[in-house]
């Protein structure tokens, strides 16, 4: 999977594709504008980012995601060396269908209040 974004967009996607990944900064490509961190998930980044260093998230970026790479590129900085290393962990079976029963309520809420809202446009 390519995403090319903003920072802040392709650290949203890789938090919800992998949530509990952590993530390593590269120094060279970053440089001095944003706080070391060592390894933090990506909501923890977008949070320390948002706080510290703003400008950073309206960057043009490229998230990667393929057999090969697992990283996030600051286009003008650098195509050929990541910005950012993602080390994914797949969501455990159990995980999955956690999420999938928590999107599938959501769901069907949505369609209960679609449903409400139609029977009071439509006359009986």
């Amino acid at each position: 999977m390519k995403l090319n974004e903003n920072l802040q967009i392709c650290l949203l996607a890789t938090a919800s594709r992998y949530p509990t990944s952590t993530m390593d900064l590269n120094e060279e490509v970053i440089g001095p504008q944003c706080p070391k961190t060592g390894e933090c998930t990506p909501s923890s980044l977008l949070e320390l980012l948002q706080s510290n260093a703003p400008q950073m998230l309206s960057a043009p970026a490229q998230l990667v995601l393929d057999a090969q790479e697992h990283v996030i590129y600051l286009v003008e900085q650098s195509q050929q060396v990541p910005a950012f290393w993602i080390h994914c962990r797949e969501r455990t079976q159990e995980e999955e269908i956690t999420s999938l029963r928590r999107e599938n309520a959501a769901l069907k809420a949505e369609m209960r209040e679609l449903k409400t809202q139609l029977a009071q446009v439509l006359p009986v």
